[in-house]
């Protein structure tokens, strides 16, 4: 009887222990495919707005997640900073997200959700847009302001060697790193070159409404200007209303054409190198940011720390020379 009630036991272990290898088995497989225990892991995804750039940098980053088994939160701040820092608040303790991408309205301020996550142990991503503070940051990927900038000026340089260029130069948000470097690397680049004046600098905010008002404000007091810097496409709409209302928007090759170049490769910009009363266009490499900050996530979930830690991206130069053999790899043409 002792030997039959022994033989029991031994079974039973062995039958245990079979369980919780399998039980181990498929906890492995989970966690490689962006869950654990069977339930999808979350990313929260929170942006300062909700534009058509944004709109591509969500669908980068879905496509991404999606390929990887993540499901995604997404929220919009627009454009509050005290928003975004409830909602990432919000994402983090209440819906407890696995990690979270941001585009931050304000880089200094974001500082303090940073702070949070890495408090929660949650993986903390900034994409787009640079943040001030970067020890709290597993990964940060944006473009490279300073070369899209300097990659404008050698279009506007390009155009003086035909004709001099009286240049009114718009000036996104000054709390924004890609405002400040697109502006510094433009600045830099035509310092001492001949051609090229910069005549009038408008501070924009990034605000449409100030970006019409001023540019059409520089265009009354000097009518000379014939080129114009535009630091993103997101501006582009209220330049073409003030040089429509001008009475200066015209094609290339018109003696009216104000030479333009803008950077992002929306849609609108897209439009306007079609209809060529836009010269040129930096697109962002969007679709970068979706496959990298998702890569960055599973790195992180994976216990790995993601090297390099911050990555930036060149824009695409887009111009009327190459259109037909480019505007398939911007995505504002493509969509």
């Amino acid at each position: 009887m002792q030997r039959f009630a022994v033989a029991r036991v031994l079974a039973a272990l062995a039958a245990a222990s079979l369980t919780l290898t399998a039980c181990s088995s498929t906890g492995g497989s989970d966690a490689a495919n962006g869950s654990g225990s069977g339930k999808k892991r979350t990313i929260g995804v929170s942006f300062d707005l909700l534009n058509a750039i944004r709109q591509a940098e969500k669908a980068a980053i879905q496509k991404a997640a999606d390929a990887a088994g993540y499901s995604v939160e997404f929220a919009v701040a627009d454009q509050d900073a005290q928003k975004q820092a409830s909602q990432i608040q919000d994402l983090i303790q209440t819906k407890k997200v696995s990690a979270v991408i941001v585009i931050a309205q304000d880089g200094q301020q974001i500082a303090a959700s940073a702070s949070l996550a890495k408090a929660r142990n949650v993986p903390f991503l900034a994409i787009d847009r640079a943040v001030a503070d970067q020890a709290n940051v597993t990964f940060q990927i944006t473009g490279d302001p300073v070369a899209d900038g300097k990659a404008v000026a050698a279009e506007f340089l390009a155009a003086a060697k035909t004709a001099p260029l009286k240049v009114l130069e718009l000036v996104g948000g000054l709390t924004d790193q890609n405002a400040i470097g697109r502006r510094d690397g433009f600045n830099a680049a035509l310092a001492g070159q001949p051609g090229v004046t910069i005549v009038s600098q408008v501070p924009t905010d990034w605000n449409p409404a100030q970006a019409l008002d001023g540019t059409s404000n520089a265009l009354q007091k000097d009518p000379t200007i014939n080129a114009i810097y535009v630091p993103s496409d997101f501006l582009l709409p209220s330049v073409q209303s003030a040089l429509t209302a001008a009475g200066r928007l015209a094609p290339i090759g018109d003696p009216k054409h104000v030479f333009l170049v803008t950077i992002d490769g929306d849609q609108n910009g897209c439009k306007a190198m079609q209809a060529k009363t836009l010269d040129a266009d930096i697109a962002t490499p969007v679709d970068e940011f979706g496959k990298q900050s998702i890569a960055a996530v599973t790195t992180a979930l994976g216990g790995q720390p993601v090297a390099p830690k911050a990555v930036q991206a060149k824009g695409l130069t887009l111009n009327q020379a190459n259109y037909a053999t480019t505007s398939s790899q911007v995505w504002g043409c493509a969509s």
